[in-house]
C-alpha cells in the first residue's frame, strides 16, 4: 500500500461530524490544564493535516476549551448519558437542562444513545429515562448525535473479532438487548418525534443490508446516518459497490461526514481514518487499510473499492447536511456562564484553561 496522499482530494469545506476529546472510560486520566492543551494541539493538528474546515467535539465539557480558544472553528456537543450509564446525570426537567446547554454555546448532544448494556442496566432509550429528552430536542431544533448498537458480529462468538472480545464489546457471553431490541427503540423514537434532528453513528451499523438501510430512511425521514467506521461498513458497501453508490447518490442528503478520531489515538491513526474515508467517497480505485491505522480498522483482507462520487453528492455529505442541521456556524461561548457552570461541578483545571485563553 503506498503512502496516503490528501492533496488529490476535492478542494472542498469539509465538517467531521464525529470527533472525541478527552480521556474516557474505566481508569481515565484526569484532565489538567497541560492535558487540555496537548489534547487540544493534537486535534488541531490533524484537522490541517487532514484538510478538515470545521469539527463536531463530542464529549462531556472538554470541547468547550476548544470552542473558547478558536471561535468558529469547533461545534460542540453537550452530555447525556448513554442507556447503562444514565445514573451518572440526573435531571429533574430536560427542558432546563437542554436550554442551560444551549445557554452555555453548545451546538447539540454529543454521542449518546444505545451501545449494548446489560439488561439490569439498560434503560430504554424510548423508556421513562429519555422521556423528556426527546421532547426538549425536538422542539428547541437542537440536533443529537446518537449510536444505537454495535455490529451484529459482536453478538456471536464465532464471528466476533479478536480486539472487540478484547474490549468486551461481545454479547452472547451475557444478558444483553439484541440489536433488534435496540432498533425497535430508536425506531419508537424516531415516530414519536418526527422532527427531531439526529444523526446516526456508524451508519446505524446497517450497512449489512443495502435494502434494509434505504426501506429505513424512507420510513423515517427525520433519521441521518454518519459514516464513522465501523471498518465493516466500508467492507459490505464494497461487496455491492454499484448498488450502495445509487444508495448514496439517492439519499446524499441524509449522509454525513465523520471520522470517530479520538485524543487517545495517534497522529498517524488519526490521519488514516480521514484519509480511508474520504479515499473510499472519492476514488474508484481498490484500497487497503493504511499500515498506519489503529487496530479497529484491520479486520479484513479484501480490498475496499471507492464509490467515486459526484461533486454535488460530495459537497452535501462533506459540508452542508452538517450545516443544514447544525447551524451555518458554532454557537459562540457565553464564557462568563460556561465558567460559572464547571465552578459549580468542580472542573477546575478546565475552568483555568478557559480563563487563560480569556
Amino acid at each position: 500500500m503506498g503512502d496516503m496522499e490528501f492533496s488529490e482530494f476535492a478542494d472542498l469545506p469539509v465538517v467531521d461530524g464525529h470527533i472525541h476529546f478527552g480521556e474516557f472510560g474505566a481508569g481515565k486520566v484526569q484532565l489538567t490544564a497541560e492535558k487540555i492543551e496537548e489534547m487540544g494541539n493534537f486535534i488541531v493538528e490533524v484537522m490541517r493535516e487532514g484538510n478538515l474546515s470545521q469539527a463536531y467535539i463530542t464529549g462531556r465539557n472538554a470541547g468547550l476549551y476548544l470552542k473558547a480558544k478558536y471561535p468558529g472553528m469547533f461545534y460542540a456537543g453537550g452530555y447525556v448519558p448513554w442507556s447503562g450509564e444514565t445514573e451518572s446525570l440526573k435531571v429533574s426537567d430536560w427542558n432546563e437542562y437542554i436550554d442551560s446547554l444551549i445557554e452555555m454555546g453548545f451546538d447539540g448532544i454529543g454521542e449518546m444513545g444505545n451501545k449494548p448494556a446489560l439488561r439490569k442496566v439498560h434503560k430504554p432509550i424510548d423508556g421513562d429515562y429519555y422521556k423528556g429528552f426527546w421532547e426538549a430536542c425536538e422542539e428547541r431544533g437542537f440536533p443529537v448525535l446518537c449510536h444505537v448498537a454495535d455490529p451484529e458480529e459482536f453478538w456471536d462468538e464465532s464471528r466476533a473479532p479478536e480486539w472487540a472480545k478484547s474490549r468486551g464489546w461481545v454479547y452472547y457471553l451475557d444478558d444483553y438487548p439484541t440489536k433488534e431490541e435496540l432498533y425497535a427503540e430508536m425506531e419508537n423514537v424516531l415516530e414519536a418525534h418526527p422532527n427531531l434532528k439526529v444523526v446516526l453513528c456508524h451508519f446505524y451499523f446497517i450497512s449489512g443490508d443495502l435494502e434494509r438501510a434505504e426501506r429505513f430512511l424512507n420510513r423515517y425521514e427525520n433519521a441521518n446516518l454518519d459514516l464513522t467506521l465501523g471498518i465493516e461498513l466500508m467492507y459490505n458497501i464494497s461487496r455491492r459497490r454499484d448498488d450502495w453508490r445509487e444508495f448514496f447518490i439517492k439519499f446524499q442528503d441524509r449522509i454525513f461526514f465523520g471520522t470517530d478520531i479520538a485524543t487517545w489515538q495517534t497522529v498517524p491513526e488519526a490521519l488514516a481514518r480521514i484519509w480511508l474515508i474520504r479515499n473510499f467517497l472519492e476514488s474508484d480505485e481498490e484500497f487497503f487499510t493504511p499500515d498506519t491505522a489503529d487496530m479497529l480498522l484491520t479486520r479484513y483482507k479484501e480490498p475496499f473499492i471507492g464509490l467515486k462520487l459526484p461533486e454535488g453528492v460530495l459537497r452535501k455529505i462533506y459540508c452542508e447536511n452538517f450545516k443544514r442541521l447544525w447551524g451555518e456556524e458554532p454557537k459562540p461561548l457565553n464564557i462568563d456562564v460556561v465558567i460559572d457552570v464547571l465552578q459549580k461541578k468542580g472542573e477546575k483545571e478546565l475552568v483555568t484553561a478557559i480563563k487563560s485563553i480569556k
